[in-house]
């Protein structure tokens, strides 16, 4: 399976998260795991795709 890597939107790091090309996702919130950062943002993932309808 074919996946990608989360990035946080604020300052580019590579979260331990992974998901599947095809995956859809909305409404999930995670903290970043940059030193620095320690942001909360929301995982949104193909969201406006046709298949949420």
């Amino acid at each position: 399976m074919d996946m990608d890597k989360v990035k946080c939107p604020h300052c580019g790091y590579e979260m331990p998260l992974q998901a599947a090309k095809d995956a859809i996702c909305r409404g999930v919130f995670v903290r970043c795991k940059g030193r620095n950062c320690k942001r909360i943002f929301e995982v949104r993932i193909n969201s406006n795709s046709d298949k949420t309808k």
